[in-house]
């Protein structure tokens, strides 16, 4: 593919922009949630982790 190194730019703002919203969507979506201090932090990974997981997983089932 000759277009590899622009797809991959693309690719990486995409990814940038993608974690903020989904920084700020978790952080909306923790408000109501019963946390203390460090635990934010960890709960927000974990949720992070856990829709980067099911988006990839969602994204890879055609093409196994």
């Amino acid at each position: 593919m000759k277009n590899t190194k622009k797809l991959i730019e693309i690719a990486e703002g995409i990814a940038e922009v993608t974690k903020q919203v989904m920084h700020g969507s978790i952080d909306w979506q923790l408000g109501d949630f019963e946390q203390d201090g460090d635990d934010y932090n960890e709960i927000h990974n974990y949720v992070m982790r856990k829709a980067i997981n099911k988006l990839y997983k969602n994204n890879t089932v055609g093409d196994r």
